[in-house]
């Protein structure tokens, strides 16, 4: 008998009003949270790019990065918030750290990026942009940013191995 009502209840929602009425109860009873996303941006001398925020007078540095917004991919909203806080361009690569802030309520993402070459060019909401060392990162910093630039050095470091291995 369990059967017969899962077969039946996967037709039901197939119908559009029963799926339309899932979908607005989903809405209401999922809890939401805002997607912070950062970017470790490293160099050839793997230092990072590290941004000193206006609006985060406790720990000022972090990583270029903000609220996804409405409608918007993790990766739209890393590329879209490092060209405006600095105007670079980067090309992505993957997640290397996600972490729940309780504090803030949101899941936090970083990625991987190479930046292109260009102008760099601040927006008002930061004070200023220095490449760090990461054993040599201004103090305090969140976390989440000490984390994601471990983490991003580790894959960068694997790929160094990895290629001197293959490389002929």
């Amino acid at each position: 008998m369990p059967d017969f009502w899962k077969r039946s209840m996967a037709r039901m929602v197939r119908w559009p009003p029963v799926h339309q009425l899932m979908v607005w109860g989903i809405r209401a009873v999922v809890p939401r949270h805002r997607v912070g996303v950062g970017i470790v941006a490293l160099d050839e001398a793997n230092r990072v790019l590290m941004l000193k925020h206006v609006f985060h007078p406790r720990t000022p540095w972090g990583l270029p990065g903000g609220w996804m917004g409405r409608d918007e991919t993790p990766q739209t909203c890393a590329v879209r918030e490092l060209k405006e806080e600095t105007g670079l361009t980067a090309t992505l690569g993957p997640v290397v750290h996600v972490t729940y802030d309780t504090h803030t309520l949101g899941l936090n993402v970083a990625f991987a990026a190479q930046t292109n070459p260009g102008p760099l060019t601040l927006s008002s909401e930061i004070l200023s942009a220095r490449w760090f060392s990461p054993d040599t990162l201004p103090a305090p910093i969140l976390p989440f940013t000490r984390e994601a630039i471990a983490a991003a050095t580790a894959l960068r470091a694997t790929e160094m191995q990895l290629g001197e291995v293959v490389a002929p």
